[in-house]
């Protein structure tokens, strides 16, 4: 399958819910009722493989009724028959004129005018095996609230290699974030791409309130008009919840650890010398053991502040041994992609 890169490496929408319209149908087919001491429901739901629409009304004793209107759906499916992409709001506006065809179609005709979003994930794809930044993306999500990973079995007969992360989830009550390997599902498009994606979804009207910190609504037409609110929403949690809070775990704990463990280090070796002890060699192993190195330039500016005299010979050993961990540069890479756009 040939598929457009620009429409895969951007930010952009997965699927979304919403709410506030007006149906009507003249059809029985996806009708049922329910009757109880306390009301009666009558609820229409029609579910396709990319949309869902769900329109419940509830006539209770008392004589209080109540509504509640759902419509799901994935642009990109409605448009493509994948997830790969991420929509914008030409493929938006493309896909509902689509959606709203096939309905009328069914004798289901829907009117979007007032509609208003109630959830909403957006996305990013990273041209980027998830292996490959894994440790910078574990610096942001380990401040996450609720932060857990999901790992695979990869059946490698090393019980070290025998599993692999490749999803990392958190949340903020109703705002979750998602990082993970989206590189197999895109195999399934024979589409030889590696690829990670970071997502966000904003659940139960959580939208409405950073697009109201924004100076817009969570109308769908807000969107629409002003396709900018969704990369502004996406760029700012990730700064502020993920890239802020990572680099403040970096210098206060990540930092702090790897410097107390050299000095402890160090100090038993002088011990050890001073009671004649043969010195311990592999401060640099001791760290990777004990603490998180993460980068190697960390190794670089211990040996700058506590064993100049040894700097040059130190820093070659650091270089040759442990310049793969080179997570900075890999954060930063992620970064510059995101708030390029």
């Amino acid at each position: 399958m040939n598929l457009d890169t620009s429409k895969i490496f951007r930010i952009g929408i997965d699927w979304l819910t919403l709410y506030n319209f007006e149906i009507s149908y003249n059809s029985n087919l996806y009708i049922t009722e329910q009757v109880t001491e306390e009301f009666y429901q009558e609820k229409f739901y029609l579910e396709e493989p990319s949309y869902t629409l769900d329109s419940t009304t509830r006539l209770y004793t008392s004589g209080k009724e109540t509504y509640f209107k759902n419509l799901r759906f994935n642009p990109n499916k409605i448009l493509s028959g994948h997830n790969v992409y991420n929509s914008r709001e030409v493929e938006l506006k493309a896909a509902l004129l689509i959606l709203v065809r096939e309905l009328s179609e069914k004798g289901i005709d829907i009117k979007l005018t007032e509609a208003k979003i109630k959830d909403i994930e957006i996305n990013l794809n990273f041209n980027k095996a998830f292996l490959d930044v894994e440790e910078a993306l574990k610096l942001l999500f380990i401040s996450v609230p609720h932060f857990k990973k999901i790992s695979r079995c990869t059946r490698n007969k090393s019980y070290r290699l025998m599993f692999k992360d490749e999803t990392l989830l958190g949340n903020y009550g109703s705002t979750l974030v998602t990082a993970y390997d989206k590189t197999e599902e895109s195999k399934k498009l024979d589409l030889e791409l590696d690829i990670t994606r970071l997502e966000w979804k904003f659940l139960n009207r959580t939208f409405s309130y950073y697009a109201n910190k924004k100076g817009k609504d969570n109308g769908l037409n807000s969107i629409l008009d002003s396709f900018e609110l969704i990369d502004g929403i996406f760029i700012e949690n990730t700064k502020k919840k993920l890239l802020e809070e990572g680099i403040r775990h970096l210098e206060s704990v990540v930092k702090i650890n790897l410097e107390k463990e050299f000095l402890t280090f160090k100090k038993s070796n002088k011990f050890g010398k001073e009671l004649g002890k043969k010195e311990k060699r592999g401060v640099y192993r001791h760290l990777e053991e004990s603490c998180w190195i993460f980068d190697y330039t960390l190794l670089i500016e211990l040996v700058d502040k506590y064993d100049k005299p040894h700097k040059t010979r130190e820093t070659k050993t650091i270089l040759k041994n442990y310049s793969n961990h080179n997570n900075l540069e890999k954060l930063n890479y992620l970064m510059e992609f995101i708030f390029n756009h």
